[in-house]
């Protein structure tokens, strides 16, 4: 077997043709021609920069409002203009404090002499006699009749006994009466030692705002973009007039690269394993390869050095199929087409042979550092186990049987097979290109909702307690006897005599006196037959006779027992010494009756909706975990179809907003004819872009998972009026801000749960990890990749377009049409210190025209493109480690950018080259090792003595 090589001894391999090629491209943007489209940008977004400030500004007045809220639902306000610097009584937790307060003046009547008037022993006495000490007396009270149920919610756990927090709150408490005495101590002797200010800053919120207005304002007044933003006393002003002209050109460069493949050799790497056989013995070997996928990684992905990249990488075991992979998922590349592209810091140096030396250092430095980046990776990506077992099985894909047939003790080493890869990059072109910028691309996509359906909690095994019957009211029929009694010796008599109230109706006669009868009667030992009753009323019923009855007086209940006073209004005896009278009698339960069973009801019902509660909870976290997890284990889309898509949105937004802008298109029918026009100069096709980070303008919204069903805000607003619809909206604001999470109770961390200013998320024992982006607050998209997410929350993109090769001069003029002439007028001069940059013609570049190197520019591009198509002999001489390699029968005949495909596999003379010495040049290689999932079995000896291999 070969070993591994070094550079000098791989001419063995020349003309090995390349298995896999990867193009690659290097962006760099130019400055020197001021963009027309790009400064109105700038200057838009520094008008609502404008805005903003003038916010700002607004918000370094303190408001002075003063509102009084009336019973009857009036309202008094009095509002004054605000002030820089003003102040308002501050809220306390101190009821000495707070009635002290209660006597000061509005800050505008504010004087430092004032304290002694508001803070002396007299005051601070009557304060703490009228107010503190009775406060903090109906409190504790209050807090000890209230009983440990009604406590439940103010105990600083759920796991808190009741004789832990009574201890608790009596510390509580006792610390705050102590604190009130101690400031009644410290506001005393501030006032003795005349600290006014201090007392002013204690009991007011002071604000003094005038140097930051000051500034704002400063900057507001500007006409300028950068007069606002840069301060001349801190700064240079040529400093000042570079950044003016940083990164406004809309003219740029892409060199494109292409990575060639080549498989050199293979060798036997370092034991993985080793195996020994006595004589005689048969040993069968199963070797279990297994490659991780999305499915299997699970807990192995957390021991890999590498999980930067998603796991289709990782099953990567081809170099060149890994390196299209990582390019695919780098969020620091430009998206295309054809090709993935690298952006380089921006230059005014327009010299096309230093632009082209600066792409190749980058294209080395990138390409180097990933290959070697993927073979670490793929190097960790194999895992083999081996088992020494004496019966058969099946359960492998690959069986060895080794036997030995010898009387001697043999050795075997496991040696895994390696490949030895060359990588060749070659230089196969430049495209001059238009960049513009797009804002906040990401409004435009569409985001997934995932579709679950929670299960409702299981409350089939609860059921509602079942009530304890009350004591109800009911009534029962008594019939009494009332005798005939004559009162007051008037003889009266019980026949044809009609009396109301005890007196005879008919007293026509002439002789004998008015004649009376007992009217009331006692009604007496009226037993309820039920216990806890009272009687309440009374019913009276004549049975058809000529008698009417009432209750009179009040009903006299004790102890189960009732009496009451019968009086009769109207009777008629008719002959008969009594009169019966049917009372239905009307009993309650007793005061207090039913106060056992509504407590045990109440006791009964909590209890059932505390475990509907726990219940629904236990239900909702099942389901919120449940949702997470989901959401975590969902496939991103295909790369190429969420490139594409955000593809078609750039598009969107620069075709019809950018490239047509000021073209009259009445309709479809022209549509087309300015489409053709821009697509014959502009390669659309190939437009690629780059996300910025969203760190240039971090929280441009905040976001957070959506776990239970959706909040949505009152929309009609415009219906309440202007000040209704402010303070709908305010109060909205605040309803949203202080809603409780219902997953509160459920969650646990190492700390910063109650920050609200942190983008906290939620995550489960067993779900995978959450995406980039999750601890920052960005809108993720569930199906997405990184470089969707990074696409979602970037604040813009930079677009950039091929000029299609020999359009260069023709896009030149169409991009004067529609980004201005600014940098580029007669009186814009190109200035260089490099003798070495001259034009197409070798005059040198220092002192012409700004449009005119432009359009020298536009010319060498399009001369190196007219190269590209001319054939040739490759290799040549002066390219290659080995000069005399090259004679008739290796060289062949090809264009510069398909010439590796013919002729092969090279040595570089030098290994890397900067320097240009003419197009379509291969410029760089080196070698990878790489490992394969073969194992081969190697027969080994050893030193008995030593120890060591022979």
């Amino acid at each position: 077997m070969a070993t591994n090589k070094r550079l000098t001894d791989l001419i063995d391999y020349t003309s090995v043709l390349p298995y896999a090629s990867e193009m690659f491209g290097i962006y760099q943007p130019l400055i020197g021609w001021k963009s027309k489209r790009i400064a109105d940008r700038f200057n838009q977004g520094f008008l609502n920069d404008k805005h903003a400030l003038l916010n700002r500004l607004k918000s370094q007045f303190n408001g002075l409002v003063d509102i009084s809220y009336n019973p009857d639902c009036q309202v008094s306000i009095e509002l004054k203009p605000g002030a820089l610097k003003a102040g308002k009584l501050k809220t306390f937790d101190s009821i000495l404090m707070e009635k002290i307060a209660e006597n000061l003046p509005p800050y505008e009547k504010y004087k430092p002499n004032m304290w002694p008037e508001f803070i002396n022993p007299d005051e601070i006495k009557r304060i703490i006699k009228e107010f503190v000490t009775p406060a903090y007396t109906s409190y504790y009270v209050e807090y000890c009749l209230a009983g440990d149920e009604n406590r439940v919610l103010d105990r600083v756990s759920r796991s808190t006994d009741a004789e832990k927090e009574r201890a608790l709150f009596l510390n509580a408490f006792e610390s705050q009466l102590r604190s009130e005495s101690s400031l009644a101590g410290a506001l005393l002797f501030m006032v003795e030692n005349k600290n006014f200010n201090e007392l002013a800053t204690m009991f007011y919120s002071l604000k003094n705002n005038t140097l930051h207005a000051i500034d704002l304002a400063k900057t507001l007044l500007e006409q300028q973009m950068m007069d606002g933003y840069l301060d001349l006393n801190n700064m240079d002003p040529q400093d000042q007039e570079h950044i003016r002209r940083v990164a406004l050109s809309p003219i740029s460069v892409v060199h494109l690269f292409r990575q060639y493949f080549f498989e050199l050799d293979t060798f036997l790497g370092t034991p993985v394993s080793h195996v020994w056989m006595s004589p005689g013995s048969t040993v069968e070997l199963i070797e279990i390869s297994t490659r991780r996928t999305l499915v299997e990684k699970t807990l192995e992905t957390s021991l890999e050095s590498i999980t930067k990249t998603e796991s289709v990488v990782t099953e990567q075991e081809e170099i060149s199929d890994a390196v299209k992979e990582d390019n695919k998922q780098d969020i620091k590349f430009g998206a295309s087409v054809t090709a993935s592209y690298a952006s380089i810091t921006a230059t005014s140096n327009f010299d096309y042979n230093t632009s082209q030396q600066s792409a190749r250092e980058e294209t080395h430095k990138r390409m180097r550092q990933q290959t070697e980046k993927l073979s670490t990776e793929i190097r960790k990506n194999y895992k083999t186990t081996f088992k020494t077992i004496t019966e058969t099985t099946d359960s492998s894909s690959k069986r060895y049987v080794l036997s030995n047939t010898t009387e001697d003790l043999i050795n075997y080493e496991l040696r895994r097979k390696m490949r030895q890869v060359a990588v060749q990059v070659q230089d196969i072109g430049s495209y001059l290109c238009w960049q513009t910028y797009v804002d906040r691309p990401g409004e435009d996509l569409g985001v997934a909702k995932l579709i679950h359906i929670a299960k409702p909690a299981e409350l089939d095994g609860l059921h509602a307690p079942e009530e304890i019957p009350m004591l109800q009211p009911f009534s029962e029929d008594k019939v009494v006897t009332l005798p005939f009694v004559s009162i007051q010796d008037t003889d009266a008599d019980n026949e044809g005599e009609v009396y109301k109230d005890g007196v005879e109706v008919d007293d026509s006669e002439a002789f004998g006196e008015l004649e009376k009868v007992q009217s009331d009667f006692l009604i007496s030992d009226l037993v309820c037959p039920k216990g806890n009753y009272v009687l309440t009323n009374v019913e009276f019923d004549g049975q058809g006779k000529p008698v009417a009855a009432s209750r009179k007086g009040e009903i006299v209940n004790n102890d189960n027992k009732a009496q009451f006073t019968l009086h009769l209004n109207s009777v008629d005896f008719q002959g008969q010494n009594s009169v019966q009278v049917k009372l239905k009698l009307h009993w309650s339960p007793a005061a207090g009756a039913n106060d056992g069973a509504i407590k045990k009801n109440n006791e009964n019902q909590a209890n059932f909706k505390a475990k509907e509660a726990s219940e629904n909870q236990k239900a909702i976290v099942q389901a919120a975990k449940e949702r997470v997890k989901a959401s975590h284990e969902i496939k991103p889309r295909p790369s190429e179809e969420l490139r594409e898509e955000e593809r078609i949105v750039v598009y969107r937004k620069l075709i019809q907003e950018m490239l047509t802008n000021g073209i009259q298109m009445p309709d479809d029918r022209t549509r087309h004819m300015v489409a053709e026009l821009i697509n014959s100069i502009f390669d659309v096709d190939k437009m690629l872009y780059f996300v910025a980070p969203e760190w240039w303008r971090p929280q441009l919204r905040e976001y957070v998972q959506q776990l239970d069903e959706s909040t949505v805000a009152p929309v009609k607003y415009l219906s309440l009026g202007r000040v209704g619809s402010a303070v709908a909206k305010k109060k909205w604001g605040l309803a949203v801000k202080k809603s409780t999470d219902k997953l509160t109770a459920s969650t646990v961390g190492w700390g910063g749960l109650d920050d609200l200013r942190r983008d906290n998320y939620y995550i489960t024992e067993d779900s995978q990890p959450a995406k980039l982006g999750s601890s920052l607050g960005w809108l993720l998209q569930l199906d997405g990749d990184n470089m969707r997410n990074a696409f979602l929350n970037a604040p813009w993109v930079k677009a950039v377009i091929p000029i299609r090769p020999g359009k260069e001069e023709a896009a030149v003029n169409w991009l004067k049409g529609v980004e201005g002439f600014n940098g580029i007028g007669d009186d814009d001069v190109y200035q260089t210190n490099n003798p070495n940059e001259k034009d197409i013609n070798g005059n040198p570049l220092d002192g012409q025209k700004m449009i005119d190197v432009i359009m020298d520019l536009a010319k060498k591009i399009q001369m190196k493109h007219q190269e590209a198509v001319k054939k040739g002999k490759y290799p040549s001489q002066d390219e290659i480690a080995d000069p005399p390699l090259v004679d008739e029968e290796n060289v062949v005949t090809s264009t510069p950018i398909d010439r590796v495909y013919e002729h092969g596999f090279y040595p570089l003379q030098g290994g890397f080259r900067a320097n240009v010495k003419g197009n379509y040049e291969i410029f760089d290689q080196w070698l990878e090792i790489l490992p394969t999932d073969q194992v081969v079995p190697v027969e080994v000896k050893y030193d008995p003595k030593t120890g060591r291999q022979i």
